[in-house]
């Protein structure tokens, strides 16, 4: 395992009956030449992979299904989708590869994207997507943007009548504020409801410059530790950053990506995750990966590979585990020359 000034945490067990009070550490299991994490999230009663297989570049089954095998190959048990991703097309082609497959993962769905941000729209458009997935539940069902003119009351409402009738298991906001959270938590407590058990907003080693898109949400280090005190976990979306940290022509990356984290304070950020990755003998893509898993929150990092190489090196990521020393001092400002990596102690 590349190391940082830290060493391999110890496995820990499971507990598979109820909903935990608060979230369970990661584990660890060993398969081959690969180690594969688990956590758990609260309502789910299945082992979740710590990196999860976001859905939304997937236009075609001929494309997608290599990605999904290899993906579940390698012990990955968790699939982000959304209504809106390629106005369907994208849960539709999911669905294909499910009905091939006796083993369903488990499935992060999202609705009530803007235009229709409502509460009303979250019923209809579940029955859409669980009829393209093919399923009958989805386990996490996110509302894809908040919409601050709805009381929290409506929002829940209509998200435990859905928990009521067996079609999701648990569910969370995706692009929502801590100040949101904390208010629909707190209505959810006094109705006796279970409330948001995760949130997916965006959260890398590069930090958001602009929204990628209108309403989107990005946190920094801040806000997650925000999030680890109250429980709720985290499943970042473009937590890669959108290949600011690979070693891929930039003129060949989305470019947005330059729109929204090219910036100085990143580049300096990179520079200090190259150095980390000259040390450990990794790649600097797996460092700013296993900074997202590393922080002090229920991490579930989504990742977008576009083949099954980049998912492998993507993967690579859960083999690195990074002091706290050596944490800050990735996102420390100034001059990188008086780090020492392989010290206990960290720079």
């Amino acid at each position: 395992m590349a190391a940082c000034g830290v060493s391999t945490t110890p496995a820990a067990t499971l507990e598979r009956h109820g909903r935990p009070a608060s979230p369970r550490p990661p584990i660890t299991h060993t398969r081959a030449d690969k180690t594969v994490k688990y956590g758990s999230i609260q309502g789910i009663r299945r082992d979740i992979s710590r990196i999860v297989l976001g859905t939304s570049g997937m236009r075609s089954y001929e494309q997608a299904a290599p990605l999904l095998d290899s993906y579940a190959a390698q012990g990955g048990t968790c699939l982000d989708t959304a209504f809106v991703y390629g106005q369907g097309l994208c849960e539709t082609v999911v669905g294909q590869w499910l009905r091939k497959n006796s083993s369903v993962p488990v499935l992060v769905g999202k609705g009530a994207h803007p235009p229709r941000c409502d509460p009303e729209s979250v019923a209809e458009e579940l029955s859409v997507s669980l009829d393209r997935l093919g399923v009958d539940r989805i386990d996490i069902y996110l509302v894809h943007r908040d919409n601050p003119q709805v009381p929290v009351s409506e929002w829940v409402e209509a998200l435990e009548a859905q928990v009521a009738a067996g079609r999701i298991s648990a569910y969370g906001g995706s692009n929502w504020s801590t100040t949101r959270l904390r208010a629909v938590n707190a209505y959810a407590r006094a109705a006796a409801a279970a409330g948001f058990v995760a949130l997916s907003n965006h959260f890398s080693l590069a930090q958001m410059a602009e929204p990628l898109y209108p309403g989107c949400v990005a946190f920094d280090e801040d806000d997650v530790v925000t999030l680890g005190q109250s429980g709720v976990a985290l499943l970042p979306w473009a937590s890669q950053a959108r290949g600011f940290f690979s070693d891929t022509d930039p003129g060949l990356l989305d470019p947005n990506m330059r729109r929204c984290w090219d910036t100085e304070r990143n580049r300096q950020r990179r520079r200090r995750a190259e150095a980390t990755a000259t040390a450990t003998g990794t790649r600097t893509i797996n460092i700013a990966l296993a900074f997202v898993l590393a922080q002090p929150a229920s991490m579930f990092p989504v990742i977008g590979p576009r083949t099954e190489t980049e998912l492998r090196v993507a993967l690579k990521a859960l083999d690195v585990e990074l002091s706290p020393d050596v944490v800050r001092w990735l996102v420390r400002d100034g001059g990188i020359h008086h780090a020492h990596l392989g010290n206990e102690a960290g720079p």
